[in-house]
């Protein structure tokens, strides 16, 4: 055998590729078992990566066939006496390689064999004592796992279904994992609950790098608390809608990703004007009802006096859930001086604006906004709810915002075919010039395009993107608002995006019909001055 095979880190880095992708199939890989049993210099990698994760906890004491015994009702494991000192030597020669445990479904270890297995027999020694990775929801079932000392563990994921017992989880988690990097906490129904996150919750992770907690309030003690965390460099919680005006001053000084959910925009304008974000490139404001104007003015004013101006890459402002109170014609029309102060945000790779306001951009506008963003990647506005409006950036309007922003992949803004029945002097040979990205994906919202235009904007999209792998969709938003013989528009753009796909054929196909439509117009010309 090679030398280099008698290396464990090269063997490691080998027998990862012959792990099944699934979790729930690597405890019968055949691959990794047969390595394992191969030679002993190929035992402990193979068994390594073979137990590196699993999703429930019967593997741990099936590989006690004399102590355990079976509920064939609910497929559940229990032990059935003590476990000898053999026996549990056994067992730790398994769970000192565990790396992650995501456990989605029952364990399949009943709960009071669970909470006596440590003690049979008595040890000091934790049963993970490696374990980084620990996801389960917090029920019955998973109570003893979590009542378990992990002195390796960094990053903790866990699901509540009842909000009740989420404050007395935070006071009774173990203060022996000081470890943890990454918290994520998420409660699945929060309705007539209000639950909070108070600082002694929080004190003891000093190292916390990410914290995600999307429908839980983090009052003010607690956003000042997390402020002096150096190390923090993700944040996701949910605003209060009684949050002080009178908030002190925070300074992030490390923050880079900050996801905000709240009912309104006004709470997380707030914050922003009283936060110091020096380091942030992603800020997310989740909201449940569109803004006015003046609160849509108030957050881009948030965002810039926040010092995030010159770091930010991406900017996201999403109403997921359709207003009850909006009517689309009494909101807000989104025009230039709207998005005129995301201009000063000279780094934006990404903005996303879905609220549920109509849209009046033309070519001149959007050019003016592109013009500020040279290295932007993803340009998409309301692709829920569309633009509600005949407006939008004609083919060449979106042809000169593809040659100012080179690096864009992802397009969602309404176009405007009307009249463009003919491909102009010379457009086709000019976007030959043009080179996107690998992948391209453009949605045209809810675009009218009449019948005499479906050719030419086919050519269009045909001549601009021969060599990408091109992606359209139209009128998908669940939002919008469709009105009669939008089924029409949705059919033809359809067509369009099938012939665009399929560019040499077509493009050959369509310029030798423009030019003999071209001849037909000269003689027609001729005979008539004749």
């Amino acid at each position: 055998m090679h030398r280099a095979f008698e290396i464990y880190e090269i063997l490691l880095d080998i027998f990862v590729h012959c792990r099944p992708g699934l979790p729930s199939r690597r405890r019968a890989s055949p691959d990794l078992l047969a390595l394992a049993r191969t030679c002993r210099a190929f035992k402990e990698p193979a068994l390594d990566v073979l137990w590196e994760e699993l999703d429930n906890l019967s593997p741990l004491v099936r590989c006690l066939p004399e102590a355990i015994e079976t509920s064939h009702d609910l497929f559940e494991y229990s032990l059935s006496r003590p476990l000898t000192q053999t026996e549990w030597d056994v067992l730790q020669n398994y769970t000192r390689r565990i790396r992650s445990i995501a456990v989605d479904f029952k364990s399949r270890l009943d709960k009071k064999s669970f909470m006596h297995l440590p003690d049979h027999p008595p040890t000091s020694e934790p049963l993970f004592p490696n374990l980084r990775y620990l996801r389960c929801e917090y029920t019955d079932e998973a109570t003893p796992l979590l009542h378990l000392p992990f002195p390796s563990l960094t990053s903790l994921d866990l699901v509540f279904g009842d909000p009740s017992i989420f404050k007395k989880f935070l006071e009774s988690f173990p203060k022996f994992s000081p470890n943890i990097r990454r918290l994520f906490i998420r409660v699945r129904s929060l309705e007539g609950t209000f639950v909070k996150i108070e600082p002694n919750y929080i004190r003891r992770w000093q190292d916390l790098q990410t914290f995600v907690c999307p429908l839980i309030n983090l009052d003010t003690d607690a956003l000042a608390y997390l402020s002096h965390m150096p190390a923090l460099t993700r944040l996701t919680f949910k605003l209060s809608p009684s949050l002080s005006p009178s908030l002190s001053p925070l300074f992030f000084s490390n923050l880079h990703d900050l996801t905000l959910h709240s009912e309104s925009l006004q709470p997380i304008s707030r914050l922003l004007s009283r936060a110091r974000l020096p380091a942030l490139t992603n800020l997310t404001a989740f909201i449940g009802s569109y803004p006015s104007r003046q609160e849509l003015t108030s957050f881009f004013a948030g965002v810039q006096t926040s010092s995030a101006c010159h770091t930010i890459k991406s900017l996201t402002l999403d109403q997921p859930v359709p207003s009850m109170s909006a009517v689309r014609g009494q909101v807000p029309l989104l025009d230039l001086e709207d998005l005129r102060p995301c201009m000063a945000f000279r780094n934006l790779r990404c903005l996303k604006l879905n609220i549920e306001w109509n849209v009046s951009l033309t070519d001149t506008e959007l050019l003016a906004l592109a013009s500020a963003w040279p290295r932007l990647e993803d340009l998409v506005i309301n692709a829920y709810s569309g633009w509600s409006t005949l407006g939008g950036i004609t083919p060449n309007g979106l042809l000169q915002l593809l040659r100012t922003c080179r690096s864009l992949r992802w397009v969602a803004l309404a176009i405007n075919t009307r009249g463009y029945t003919a491909l102009p002097p010379n457009e086709s040979q000019a976007s030959l010039g043009l080179t996107l990205p690998p992948t391209f994906y453009i949605n045209v919202l809810d675009s009218v395009i009449e019948a005499n235009s479906v050719t030419a904007v086919a050519a269009f999209f045909a001549g601009i993107a021969p060599c990408s792998n091109f992606s359209f969709s139209a009128w998908r938003g669940g939002k919008m608002v469709k009105p009669p013989g939008w089924e029409a528009s949705k059919d033809r753009w359809d067509n369009v995006f099938r012939w665009a796909n399929r560019p040499s054929a077509f493009l050959n196909h369509f310029m030798k019909r423009q030019r003999s439509s071209s001849d037909n117009r000269k003689l027609d010309e001729n005979i008539a001055q004749n």
